[in-house]
């Protein structure tokens, strides 16, 4: 009988798994987990169950069936909303051709390949057909050789296509990254991931959320060969594997991660595990690491569980959270991290505690849930980051000169097509035949790069009666927006925008500028959801709204579902994807409703520093809350900011945060980076409740002066408070003596070479303009050109390579201090003799010196590092 049952069992098996193509999941107990969470989410996706799953009525193989599931099974909110099963298809169905395709494709484990190869999502970016569109270029790339040497090769091809320039937090897609040629690390790192995946080459993107040393975040790239992860440079190109210029910062950091996509699978090092998704800890591959254990105990001395701790890393003016790990049911939280200073936050409901560790000197903490949020105190913290290492050994000579031979050439191949973008001279000509500003126009193109075509098409093809007004929307649009917004979608919003008649005056004229007419709400992709959201809305909406902007929130309330956990990569969904897919996370939920005011005419914004959606009525801003929401007093308290500092004059999100009570945690507020404390002119209006203020001063990149201020703010209460920060009054004596005469030689020897150099102190760097690293000095001196320029004295630029290599900066040129001078110093020989007289070991380029008139070092830099320029301007003065 148990013969015959097994026999019935393998012929069900078979009938189940059908007969056609090869299994892609061949694992029976994840490929129910699969079904389980596939099953799920056919009910969550319901209201677009055509558009996503339609799909399956097709005649599929086992293996494309298989890919389907597993990338429904784990898909974020945005992914439902924005794309559809066809789409979803013809990427799956690249990833397998790579298996019969490459030399590897049979090679890589099941696991492997379902978690970091077959996912199209990298992190948070806007998903696109790359992978279709490239994979020929690519497996052309990469002919002939094995898979080590591919990957390598796959990233001198991102390298001609894009190089490293900042911008905002919205991560383009891969295809958009390449029309304009740059892109931050985030955008770098997401394209080359793409790239290599599409080869069939397992990879992910890995990320230190904050570095320790230094105010910034960087991501990079690994890929999984023979069994192991090696990382690279994401279009930073070097000789060998396991190399990159962030090499020597990573061992400083505090946590290096990556997101695994799909239900947990094999045995990395793990910080939370949830169903969709595992957080990786990658650290221990980059840095000396040590787990710490924190016990967190109510006031009866009792384990917590499910408590959050949070492990806060300053950075930014803030103690960021670097992870947030819930305790178990002894209450303890665990975590693996780097040998610096955090500050351990733990926290149920509104009960909280605090403490700030040194990870290298403790073992476990114990944290007992005894605070509340009231009352009025200060506490100031010295902090420690991890120290710098002794520098690993380089790759040879003759392969570091290969490799930046084929730098060099590939920087050419894309300016070759940076040239082919519109230039000034067709731009003016465009704008005299359209009879628009030719400033503004010049302006507007420029920006757009490799999207020049689609913004010349709008403006082309727009009514006369709506170019000066298409022109204003443009101009509102961040640079981003308009390196990647097609034609059709500009057209949308420019059409279907209603601008009521009560805004027809100068002053209203800018509210509908910025709150209606405006595309852009907050981080998410642009898209035409004007004219959409109208023919979707119900018309007693359109009609009541207008009068009670308040019916939208009902409207909302009542048809759109929240499910904040489910989409965890935090891409916003569009306002198209959550009328269509009715369901949202609540910064989604906010920029949907924003987008539906806009669209029937009202302005709407999110409120700076708080981001709470607001309409505009009555002449007032109407603060919204949805019915999940606990709504606030409508009473308001106000504080008022000052600073008596004026070496450093303090900025927000460099030297001070805010942040409000809410639910154990205190939330940073949103004001703009870089905005300094004199332009805080007006009182805040706040929510009353309690806050907290943190002020942080960088003496060095090894120790920080922190401070942190707790107090609550009444309702109608008015309240000042000064922005003060922790000085270093420790003396410091000279860190040596240089010989500037042969540098001096180097720029006094030829002709234009200015005599002055050295009277008032000298700033040397040594440079690689084509590295991230040195793009963060020259984007960080233009912020203080005025203090500098006013210090009088000279800084002197030096790169190791070919003249050719100083073009790269011509762009930053006007921003940099007036008394700016660049020369070629060939292998870097002064710099090599200057550290060998110094008996400096540290090699690790840019490195910068700041000497008085008798060539002793006042302060020294070397390698990655954010802010300079504040550092600079102490030693100078």
């Amino acid at each position: 009988m148990k013969f015959f049952l097994k026999i019935l069992v393998a012929l069900s098996l078979i009938i189940v798994y059908g007969c056609s193509g090869n299994h892609l999941i061949t694992d029976k107990s994840y490929l129910d987990i699969v079904e389980k969470s596939f099953n799920e989410i056919k009910k969550l996706a319901e209201n677009r169950s055509a558009e996503l799953f339609s799909v399956f009525d097709k005649n599929l193989s086992v293996s494309q069936i298989e890919g389907l599931k597993f990338l429904y099974a784990f898909m974020p909110l945005s992914d439902l909303a924005d794309y559809n099963g066809e789409f979803f298809l013809a990427n799956i169905d690249v990833s397998l051709r790579t298996k019969e395709d490459m030399p590897w494709g049979q090679d890589i484990p099941e696991d492997i390949f379902l978690h970091y190869i077959l996912p199209l999502r990298v992190n948070n970016e806007n998903l696109d057909s790359f992978r279709i569109v490239y994979y020929s270029e690519i497996s052309e790339r990469i002919r002939d050789k094995d898979i080590a040497e591919a990957a390598l090769e796959i990233n001198h091809w991102c390298h001609e296509k894009v190089i490293y320039q900042p911008s905002d937090i919205r991560t383009s897609a891969p295809m958009s990254t390449i029309l304009s040629a740059r892109g931050r690390c985030g955008e770098e790192s997401t394209f080359t991931v793409a790239a290599l995946r599409t080869a069939g080459i397992p990879s992910r993107q890995v990320y230190t959320p904050r570095w320790a040393h230094s105010d910034d975040n960087h991501a990079w790239v690994e890929v999984w060969i023979n069994g192991k992860w090696f990382y690279m440079g994401a279009c930073e190109p070097e000789p060998v594997l396991d190399q990159g210029w962030f090499t020597e910062p990573a061992r400083r950091a505090m946590l290096v991660h990556t997101r695994s996509f799909g239900a947990p699978s094999g045995n990395e090092n793990s910080i939370v595990s949830h169903k969709n998704y595992t957080e990786v800890n990658n650290l221990s591959k980059y840095a000396v690491t040590k787990k710490i254990f924190i016990k967190v105990l109510d006031i009866d001395q009792l384990p917590v569980n499910n408590a959050i701790v949070e492990y806060g890393l300053y950075n930014y003016a803030e103690f960021y959270p670097i992870a947030a790990v819930p305790t178990n049911e002894k209450g303890i939280s665990q975590f693996e991290t780097g040998l610096g200073d955090l500050l351990i936050w733990a926290s149920m409901n509104d009960d909280f505690n605090f403490k700030k560790i040194s990870v290298r000197y403790t073992d476990t903490l114990v944290l007992i849930l005894n605070r509340k949020a009231e009352g009025n105190y200060t506490y100031d913290l010295d902090l420690d980051v991890p120290l710098i290492p002794s520098q690993l050994p380089l790759p040879s000579p003759e392969l570091v000169k290969l490799n930046s031979d084929r730098i060099n050439s590939e920087d050419i191949i894309r300016q070759n097509y940076i040239n082919t973008w519109i230039d000034a001279e067709d731009t003016k000509e465009l704008a005299a035949k359209l009879s628009i500003d030719s400033e503004r126009t010049l302006n507007i193109i420029s920006r757009s790069m490799g999207n020049y075509r689609e913004i010349v098409y709008f403006l082309t093809n727009c009514p006369d009666t709506l170019r000066v007004k298409a022109l204003s929307m443009l101009e509102i649009l961040p640079d981003k927006d308009l390196r990647d917004t097609k034609e059709v979608i500009l057209s949308d919003h420019l059409k279907y925008c209603l601008q009521p008649s009560s805004l027809m005056s100068d002053e209203g004229n800018t509210v509908y500028m910025n709150y209606i007419l405006n595309p852009r709400v907050a981080n998410e992709l642009v898209t035409d959801w004007r004219s959409y959201l109208r023919t979707k809305l119900p018309s007693s909406l359109a009609e009541s709204a207008y009068s009670d902007p308040s019916m939208i929130v009902r409207y909302i309330d009542e048809n759109i579902k929240m499910m904040n956990n489910e989409n965890y990569y935090n891409t916003p969904l569009t306002p198209k994807g959550v009328i269509d897919l009715k369901v949202a996370d609540n910064h989604s939920r906010s920029i949907f409703f924003v987008a539906v005011c806009r669209s029937l005419g009202i302005p709407s914004r999110l409120e700076p520093g708080t981001n709470v959606p607001q309409y505009f009525f009555n002449n007032e801003w109407n603060n919204v809350y949805f019915s999940d929401q606990n709504y606030p007093a409508k009473s308001i308290g106000y504080l008022k900011l000052y600073s008596n500092d004026k070496d450093p004059v303090p900025e927000y999100y460099i030297h001070f945060t805010i942040a409000r009570f809410d639910n154990g945690h205190y939330k940073t507020l949103e004001y703009d980076y870089n905005k300094k404390i004199g332009d805080f002119n007006n009182e805040l209006a706040l929510l009353p409740g309690n806050y907290m203020i943190v002020t942080g001063n960088r003496i060095s990149d090894s120790k920080i002066l922190s401070g942190i201020s707790f107090f609550d703010l009444s309702a109608n209460e008015h309240k000042t408070y000064e922005i003060k920060l922790r000085k270093d009054l420790t003396y410091r004596n000279s860190d040596g003596n240089l010989d500037l005469s042969s540098i001096m030689n180097l720029f006094y020897d030829r002709k234009g070479s200015v005599e002055k150099i050295g009277n008032d102190g000298t700033v040397i760097l040594w440079i690689e303009p084509d590295k991230e690293p040195t793009k963060h000095i020259l984007n960080d001196l233009p912020l203080f050109k005025k203090e500098l320029d006013t210090w009088g004295g000279y800084f002197l630029f030096l790169t190791g390579s070919s003249p050719d290599s100083l073009a790269l900066i011509s762009e930053t040129l006007p921003g940099l201090p007036e008394n700016s001078i660049f020369r070629v110093n060939s292998q870097f020989v002064i710099l090599k003799d200057c550290l060998q007289s110094l008996k400096i070991s540290d090699k690790a380029l840019p490195f910068v010196f700041v000497t008085d008139n008798k060539g002793n070092i006042l302060y020294k830099s070397s390698g990655y590092r954010i802010g300079i320029s504040e550092q600079i301007l102490k030693y100078i003065r």
